[in-house]
């Protein structure tokens, strides 16, 4: 059935403004107004599909640089030879670097996931490792805009292809160095998502999976926590347990894998006197670790913050004990924790589009509160991006809120890209640019959650 006042005009448009169905022959819509339907239509799954396409581009030279340089290829080599020394059987913290173990993340990654894929030649072994982070960058940006969206609103380019762009540096880090950040952003979101739709198991699943790959998720259960989703922690502590301890013991001997995980607990998180920084202490104190800790120690106290020993670069305003500046560094996480928390009033999900802010900024604190946070952790960013560019054109925000927001999200965005002057000099970021762009954003977040509607009907 037509709508009369476009029936009399010839139009075949539905009567239905929410069908993205139009005929090419109605002479009285817009070439653009077209558009915009068919990008209603096929966004959903045009920018995923986008960000594929993209992080197989992306793949290009670490394959390249596979086939010609196999045993120095960043650190996919690095996880080649870990995959070999399982198969083989040899200790995974012995092979020392600087003094440092060469691997320092928990035995899931290297037994589950290097060493089957070992098996494979160097070539190959990095094509499968770049093909999951294309995977991984496409269900991240449709899980985020899942989360942030629902189903029921329309799509645009501006809130599906533009929070993407912003994280594009970082994915393209990740796929020249080999690592695997996006794969536990898109696991972590794959557990919020099932947490929505109520399948704990599922949810506990994804995120012990995350967790056991390299643990600096772990921040992110808070919020299962304050959502009261017993079920879904208690499974999580549960699938971390089994996946770190019992599945890597079947194949390690539990002895074995248990004197390697205290090792790793002794390497990763038993120091907390400030003197260490997590098994990286010769570069983490520098300014290629954007965590808050380590921007609390560049800030407060005189530690080298460059990485030229023949030119060290010192940024601190006051000289305080390594201790102290510890504890002010977990403290700001503290404290923006408490932000999240006043932000949503102590009521958490009320509606779908508060819930995916809620989510989006638990992402953006996850890099910011690990003890170690190279520049490539921030894609972490993406579903804080999605948010934003949501709300920026919702019209159910008042338009002075929107105002500030917009004013607040281009102070992140000229933070967090100020940081390419990092290769030509190093100053901001051991000032801790990306870091302040990511606490900028989180507060942006926090401002929009505070003036969210509570509308259930939104998914």
């Amino acid at each position: 059935m037509l709508n009369p006042e476009k029936r009399q005009q010839g139009c075949a448009v539905p009567e239905s403004d929410s069908s993205p169905q139009l005929t090419v022959n109605c002479p009285h819509v817009s070439e653009s107004e077209i558009q915009a339907r068919l990008w209603e239509r096929y966004g959903a799954w045009a920018a995923p599909a986008f960000f594929f396409l993209c992080g197989c581009l992306f793949s290009v030279s670490p394959i390249v640089n596979a086939v010609h340089f196999a045993r120095d290829n960043k650190d996919y080599s690095h996880w080649h030879i870990i995959g070999r020394s399982v198969l083989n059987g040899d200790p995974l913290y012995e092979d020392v670097r600087n003094g440092e173990p060469e691997y320092m993340y928990p035995p899931t990654a290297a037994v589950l996931v290097y060493a089957p894929l070992a098996i494979l030649d160097p070539v190959p072994f990095v094509a499968v490792l770049c093909l999951m982070n294309s995977l991984s960058w496409a269900f991240c940006v449709w899980a985020a805009a899942k989360l942030v969206k629902g189903t029921t609103v329309r799509e645009t380019f501006f809130t599906s292809i533009l929070p993407g762009l912003l994280v594009a540096p970082y994915v393209w880090d990740i796929q020249l160095l080999g690592q695997t950040n996006l794969l536990l952003l898109a696991l972590t979101l794959g557990s919020f998502l099932a947490m929505r739709q109520r399948h704990p198991l599922v949810a506990s699943g994804l995120f012990g999976l995350a967790v056991a790959m390299k643990a600096f998720p772990m921040s992110a259960m808070a919020y299962f926590v304050v959502r009261r989703q017993w079920l879904t922690v208690v499974g999580s502590l549960l699938s971390i347990i089994a996946l770190v301890w019992f599945f890597p013991g079947l194949v390690r001997g539990m002895q074995r894998n248990t004197e390697e995980l205290q090792q790793w607990v002794g390497l990763m998180i038993a120091d907390q006197s400030g003197e260490t920084m997590a098994g990286r202490s010769s570069i983490g104190f520098t300014r290629r670790n954007q965590s808050i800790v380590s921007c609390a120690h560049r800030l407060l106290r005189h530690v080298d913050g460059g990485d030229n020993p023949n030119k060290p670069l010192y940024v601190n305003f006051v000289n305080i004990s390594p201790k102290s500046a510890q504890l002010i560094g977990y403290g700001i996480c503290f404290l923006l924790g408490l932000v999240l928390l006043l932000a949503c009033r102590f009521q958490f999900g009320p509606s779908h589009g508060c819930e995916g802010i809620e989510v989006a900024m638990v992402c953006t604190l996850v890099p910011l509160c690990s003890p170690l946070a190279w520049t490539y952790f921030f894609c972490w960013l993406l579903p804080g991006w999605t948010a934003v560019a949501f709300w920026l054109e919702n019209p159910l925000l008042p338009v002075e809120v929107r105002r500030k927001a917009r004013i607040s999200a281009w102070v992140s965005i000229l933070l967090l890209f100020s940081a390419v002057s990092e290769q030509f000099d190093p100053t901001l970021q051991a000032y801790g640019v990306t870091a302040m762009g990511s606490i900028v954003l989180f507060l942006t977040l926090a401002y929009l959650r505070f003036y969210c509607p509570i509308q259930r009907e939104d998914s």
